[in-house]
């Protein structure tokens, strides 16, 4: 990418930002801006820009759109794109987004985070440990699909999202700010996987994954409380999301403290295409 394009892009996404302020329901469109890794597109004529505009992550088939920018432009972003996109809007705005995606899958995604300090803020976190890339823990345990998910986080390519599907094939630049992941162990290996799907000045979005022989029994709670009071020292705080239909998620989520902040509407393509 030349420079013209760069200081371009640059200049794109500080205006993005103008209209993404650091509030928690906002922590993904915010975090994806402040990635190193999103694209912005805006209307092509000026006066349009108050209509709204996508902040896109490629390597993650992320989208999201802010306002309601013109149906023309909603479509040609997504079809730029490849894998199973996940389209991000507020639900204020879902009606006119759904007439530009005609036969996608709408869900709602509920956005939790702790509006006072829990009880367990304070002390250490037994059998856990936070690491990043250069001193990550021995994976060869955790199944294929997962390890990658997990390398790829600390290389810096987050690519958990609300509605899981097939992603495209690429690199992305290292990452701004490393990485940190914090695990849950027993018997020697990890378990349980947290980390941050994206970040942003005061907020970071929880992804959670432990292996399916250890769940339900503690590890998933003690790793997001072990990476919660390490973001805590960085001056930000969780943002849980899951949509409404992952019980388990929005679950653990209450049982630490979590109390619903916003929402978000998800549009997904139908398997069939239609």
């Amino acid at each position: 990418m030349g420079d013209g394009t760069s200081a371009n892009l640059r200049v794109m996404i500080a205006t993005a930002l103008e209209r993404v302020p650091d509030d928690p329901w906002r922590v993904d469109t915010r975090g994806m801006l402040l990635s190193g890794r999103a694209e912005v597109k805006f209307p092509s004529t000026p006066e349009s820009v108050a209509d709204g505009f996508l902040v896109c992550m490629p390597d993650a088939a992320l989208v999201s759109i802010v306002g309601r920018p013109p149906r023309a432009l909603i479509l040609d972003t997504i079809d730029d794109l490849e894998g199973d996109v996940n389209v991000l809007c507020p639900p204020a705005d879902a009606a006119y987004i759904a007439t530009a995606l005609e036969g996608w899958t709408r869900t709602i995604a509920l956005l939790h985070a702790l509006r006072s300090q829990p009880p367990w803020a304070e002390g250490l976190e037994p059998n856990t440990r936070i690491f990043h890339l250069d001193d990550v823990p021995p994976l060869a345990h955790v199944p294929l699909l997962l390890r990658r998910e997990l390398i790829q986080a600390l290389r810096g390519r987050t690519t958990s999202r609300f509605v899981p599907g097939a992603l495209p094939d690429r690199d992305v630049p290292p990452p701004l700010e490393r990485l940190p992941m914090a695990a849950s162990w027993t018997a020697g290996r990890p378990v349980s996987f947290c980390y941050p799907v994206v970040r942003t000045e005061s907020w970071w979005d929880i992804a959670i994954e432990t292996l399916e022989p250890y769940r339900r029994r503690g590890h998933a709670a003690r790793a997001v409380r072990a990476m919660t009071r390490h973001m805590w020292q960085t001056g930000r705080a969780p943002v849980w999301g899951a949509t409404v239909d992952n019980v388990p998620s929005l679950t653990l989520a209450r049982s630490l403290g979590f109390q619903e902040v916003g929402r978000l509407c998800v549009f997904t393509p139908r398997p069939d295409g239609g």
